[in-house]
């Protein structure tokens, strides 16, 4: 007689201990971002936005974010980076051209369905257009899913901050308007004066390089592939107290 029919129960629990498939078993590649004013790690959402975590990593990996800057800061919005380098040297940005554009990948598929809520990471790109996300990339800085979620065709979301404080410090400095450099850079967030690494720009014509908010290097730091799963050999019931293990012949 099969043994399950030996089985009486109201409530049966079955599950595969080898080939089944579950949602939390999701990769979550790690990623460390350097920056003047602190270290801030990064948790990407490897399955749920594999495009775009695979675009963002090959940025990573060819080096295109090692010394860019934090170029946009909007207090209770967003902080963004991805788009400009900083060449090696000093001086005043209105003098120097010290500031370059990121070379940019071909744009990607938009993969849109994670909410834009603080502490999430979303890729910027061009308006009126869903698939244009490149190199830029923010940070969410409070629940923006309301506006982001389905604007433009919605915000992809895939990642997040892992410890907002290096972020709300950013968000906290002054905001310089030094779009006469770059058309971008109108809310330019700008080291506090007291900051060691500061020259204490009063107006947009004093600030610095070394008054940017500056990335070092990012870098992947760990990368957990989705393990695929061995054939199921045996099924686990579990009926009232009785636990009962099906061997499959091969």
């Amino acid at each position: 007689m099969n043994m399950i029919k030996q089985i009486k129960t109201t409530s049966i629990m079955a599950l595969a201990t080898l080939g089944f498939s579950s949602s939390m078993a999701q990769a979550q590649s790690r990623v460390l971002i350097e920056t003047n004013m602190g270290d801030i790690y990064l948790k990407l959402y490897d399955t749920q936005a594999p495009i775009t975590v695979q675009n963002f990593l090959g940025y990573v990996e060819r080096g295109d974010y090692d010394n860019t800057i934090f170029h946009r800061a909007v207090n209770n919005f967003i902080l963004q980076t991805g788009g400009f380098e900083v060449l090696p040297g000093n001086g005043i940005l209105l003098e120097s051209s010290l500031v370059n554009p990121v070379t940019t990948q071909a744009p990607i598929q938009n993969e849109p369905g994670i909410s834009n809520v603080r502490g999430t990471i979303a890729m910027a790109k061009l308006g009126g257009d869903p698939n244009s996300a490149t190199s830029q990339w923010f940070v969410n800085f409070g629940d923006n899913s309301a506006n982001l979620d389905s604007q433009n065709g919605g915000f992809t979301v895939f990642g997040e901050v892992e410890d907002m404080t290096i972020v709300d410090q950013i968000l906290g400095n002054r905001i310089s308007n030094s779009s006469a450099v770059h058309g971008a850079l109108g809310e330019l967030p700008i080291v506090d004066a007291d900051h060691a690494d500061s020259s204490d720009p009063q107006n947009p014509s004093e600030v610095e390089v070394q008054d940017l908010v500056r990335i070092s290097s990012a870098s992947l730091i760990s990368n957990s592939a989705p393990s695929v799963p061995e054939p199921s050999s045996s099924v686990l019931v579990l009926a009232g107290a009785g636990i009962c293990v099906l061997r499959r012949k091969r």
